[in-house]
């Protein structure tokens, strides 16, 4: 070993742990991506746009989500990385090794490439470039009214997966960051990951609560035009009275919607990614100690 200190070297468990962070950072970030492509086909039919401006408004969205803002976040973390290890000598690795420079180099180069980068790129897209997206889809008017309906909404049954398994990852991730990088308190790791959810579970649900919104005033205003037209004197036909109670059950079940693509279900799958996040944490915490 470069070091002159392979035993001391076999004990940082905490590499293993960076290299896992790296790599299960990539893998979300292909995930979430190819998951918000899927999302957005599935939900087509519904859309009022053209083929033309489909393809520019998928293009416009696809490239808030791939935006290159982790490149600040990246040299940030670098900077501050190479501060702390070179000049503080607060690393999470011993100080003890006989060739404490070469040591330090490896870690540098390991947690930059792990951690700053691979890890930049993930709190990038979760933290800002899907919230970008999420608010390209909410600025304009992209859907009909009818994506209100049950059916309708069920389309948006991907964009509430894509949500989830965005919380669900942010937990993981962060419960990994915190046991890596923090050597604080015994709860770090579950502020951490707490730190981490809120912000994906939140904004997500509010910005197609305010698209659904939208929808349900469309569909209702929509329908009550509709009734006014129908004669309410001796003029009304049976028929204008059937349609008339046709319109009536239609706009009371769309008055009845609830404009949240968060569901039972989607909470208590939520509630359960925190949980197995908090478990990892502390397994993770006591297994590292």
């Amino acid at each position: 070993m470069l070091t002159g200190n392979s035993n001391n070297f076999l004990s940082e468990y905490r590499f293993i742990l960076l290299c896992l962070f790296g790599w299960i950072s990539g893998v979300f970030v292909i995930l979430l991506l190819s998951m918000l492509d899927e999302s957005l086909e599935d939900v087509r039919e519904y859309s009022i746009l053209g083929d033309k401006e489909w393809n520019e408004f998928k293009e416009n969205v696809r490239g808030k989500a791939t935006s290159k803002i982790y490149w600040l976040l990246f040299s940030f973390w670098m900077v501050y990385s190479f501060y702390h290890i070179f000049f503080t000598k607060a690393t999470w690795w011993s100080q003890d090794y006989n060739s404490q420079l070469t040591m330090d180099i490896y870690g540098f180069l390991v947690q930059g490439l792990n951690g700053c980068f691979f890890g930049g790129i993930f709190m990038t897209l979760i933290s800002v470039s899907l919230n970008l997206a999420y608010r390209e889809i909410y600025s304009r008017k992209v859907f009909s009214d009818d994506i209100i309906t049950t059916k309708g909404k069920k389309k948006l049954s991907k964009f509430k997966n894509l949500i989830l398994t965005e919380t669900f990852a942010a937990a993981i991730i962060g419960a990994l960051a915190i046991s890596i990088w923090s050597k604080a308190i015994l709860y770090a790791p579950i502020i951490g990951s707490m730190v981490m959810i809120l912000p994906t579970a939140i904004y997500p649900h509010y910005t197609f609560y305010k698209v659904l919104s939208k929808a349900k005033e469309g569909r209702i205003s929509v329908i009550e035009k509709h009734i006014e037209k129908i004669p309410n004197d001796e003029r009304a036909t049976v028929g204008d009275l059937i349609l008339l109670n046709k319109l009536s059950i239609e706009l009371r079940k769309v008055k009845d919607t609830k404009p949240w693509l968060v569901d039972l279900k989607a909470i208590l799958k939520l509630i359960g990614a925190a949980i197995t996040s908090q478990m990892i944490a502390l397994i993770i915490k006591y297994i590292t100690v």
